[in-house]
């Protein structure tokens, strides 16, 4: 292995742990925020409600799918 793959390697490694509390906390941030708007109706009320559930549901979905890339990245080994 050649320094500068080590070099790559231990910068990996670094960031690793901090990458994955920022991943973890923006999942549970997009599925709260998706659930809080498809559960109170009157957050964010100026917005028309087929607006506001469209973009929860999309939230929720995102959501879904940043955890899963979470996981699949930092947890599953």
């Amino acid at each position: 292995m050649s320094i500068q793959e080590q070099h790559r390697d231990n910068r990996r490694r670094t960031l690793r742990g901090p990458v994955m509390i920022l991943g973890t906390v923006m999942t549970f941030v997009y599925l709260g925020l998706g659930i809080l708007l498809l559960v109170k109706k009157d957050f964010f009320a100026d917005i028309p409600i087929e607006f506001r559930n469209i973009f929860a549901v999309l939230l929720i979905v995102y959501g879904l799918y940043r955890g899963w890339r979470v996981y699949w990245d930092y947890y599953r080994s």
